[in-house]
């Protein structure tokens, strides 16, 4: 008997029985504001061990999540608000066992996300730091910039987010272009609620903390990370509650509103990252429900 037969009596796979799988893929929503989610779904013919999707020249992709039986995966794919509009190609990447990949692609529209103007005065330090706070403000984006690079792989949430803090949301202040004392400054990446200084500022969906402390521009700042490369950030906070690694539950608070930092009076800024992307946090309130995979469950509650 040759080896290929042995192989087959054995029931090894031989070398021909290995193929590319037949990919196809979906996007909910297909167009999509600046600053919108999009959740991509890739169906296999075939159990797939990984799957990847990359939003334009984004080598490396965002890792997707199979859902039970390894025939479907999906991902959220957050769309910055500075990016441009237009058409946007999505590529999906499927690997099988043997190794062998397949491909799909999908095309997202992205339309303008119409950003206000908004003009504010605010202490002259805040527009132009003193020399003297330079190593700080410095200090300070390296803390933030290593937090983005130290996610959690497993995702804890598994349903749409909560509003933070019971206070009006200022839609308009998403994306803005900011004046700051007649200075054209960088466009406000998030979102201002109405909240009077002192309210409790709660966990929207399940987390980790990632930063808790004090940091020039922002003042009180905590980071929460909801694991697959989900962040979301809260500033000028009158108290923090919370310590680093610290896990919270969806609705459990852990700071309360302040006007620290550069703000002009008290409210929580509020924003949110997919994999880098800056996106609009009221987003979140809208994710389809998505239960955890069983063995996710299991990890999540060993860490706590």
């Amino acid at each position: 008997m040759t080896l290929l037969g042995v192989l087959a009596l054995a029931g090894g796979i031989a070398a021909g029985d290995c193929r590319a799988p037949r990919l196809s893929a979906a996007l909910s929503p297909a167009t999509v504001r600046q600053g919108g989610i999009v959740v991509a779904t890739l169906t296999s013919d075939a159990p797939l061990d990984e799957a990847r999707v990359s939003v334009g020249d984004d080598a490396a992709g965002i890792p997707m999540e199979p859902v039970p039986g390894g025939r479907r995966w999906r991902a959220l794919v957050g769309v910055d608000f500075e990016g441009p509009a237009g058409k946007r190609a999505l590529r999906f990447e499927g690997r099988v066992a043997c190794g062998e990949k397949g491909t799909a692609a999908r095309a997202l529209v992205v339309r303008s996300g119409k950003f206000k103007v908004e003009r504010l005065r605010v202490a002259p330090e805040y527009v132009e730091p003193p020399e003297s706070e330079k190593e700080r403000i410095e200090s300070d984006r390296e803390k933030v910039a290593l937090v983005w690079k130290s996610f959690d792989p497993e995702r804890r949430w598994s349903g749409p987010f909560l509003l933070p803090v019971d206070a009006p949301v200022r839609r308009e202040s998403f994306g803005s272009r900011r004046v700051l004392n007649g200075e054209p400054r960088s466009a406000h990446s998030g979102l201002d609620l109405a909240a009077a200084s002192g309210q409790p500022v709660r966990a929207p969906a399940p987390a980790r903390v990632a930063l808790a402390e004090d940091l020039y521009f922002s003042g009180g700042t905590v980071i929460l990370d909801h694991g697959e490369r989900l962040f979301t950030s809260y500033f000028h906070l009158s108290r923090i509650d919370v310590k680093v690694g610290q896990i919270l539950e969806a609705g459990e608070a852990f700071a309360a509103v302040g006007a620290t930092g550069r703000a002009t009076g008290p409210h929580l800024h509020w924003s949110a990252k997919i994999a880098g992307a800056r996106i609009n946090p009221l987003g979140l309130l809208e994710l389809p429900k998505w239960p955890l995979n069983p063995t996710l469950l299991n990890l999540t509650s060993q860490s706590q």
